[in-house]
């Protein structure tokens, strides 16, 4: 009878405990943002020329930085070595590195290419500057990118080699 009693009582610890976090967890708000918008997949960007989706290997070049309307804008020269899909691109290209003196409301990370490294860069091209998908693009160590990823990007397009 004792047990019974007290697995009654700590059956009823729970319940009660129970009782107060599932409201406690209702209550709280789920936001949700455009910036939850997932980004766009490889072959998306692989498919996306006309849409100005790029996928390139460049070479960080320099860092140049200007202010416009309060804001400052850095963007880095990357020198293109390898484009991926059917992109056509130019020997070099602007690639927004940050924007900073505004909000940022997504949160989201600045792109930390520093001269000298190599990049694939997955992103999106305007009249200006390429705009990297902070999800996808990465450095490349050793000039090498990994086999699962190269086999995604090579037979969805051809791998066009800058001479």
């Amino acid at each position: 009878m004792k047990v019974a009693t007290q697995l009654s009582s700590v059956e009823g610890h729970r319940m009660r405990l129970f009782g107060l976090i599932i409201p406690a967890l209702l209550a709280c708000p789920a936001t949700v943002a455009a910036c939850d918008i997932p980004s766009p997949a490889i072959a998306d960007y692989l498919n996306g020329h006309a849409n100005g989706r790029v996928v390139f290997v460049g070479n960080v070049v320099a860092s140049t930085a200007r202010k416009t309307d309060g804001l400052v804008i850095e963007d880095l020269t990357v020198s293109v070595s390898k484009s991926f899909g059917v992109a056509t691109l130019p020997r070099t290209l602007p690639v927004l590195s940050r924007i900073s003196g505004g909000s940022n409301p997504c949160g989201r990370a600045d792109f930390s290419a520093r001269a000298g490294e190599q990049w694939l860069i997955f992103g999106q091209r305007d009249a200006e500057r390429v705009w990297p998908d902070l999800y996808l693009s990465r450095k490349l160590v050793n000039g090498r990118i990994g086999a699962a990823l190269l086999r995604q990007l090579s037979p969805a397009a051809s791998l066009k080699m800058r001479e």
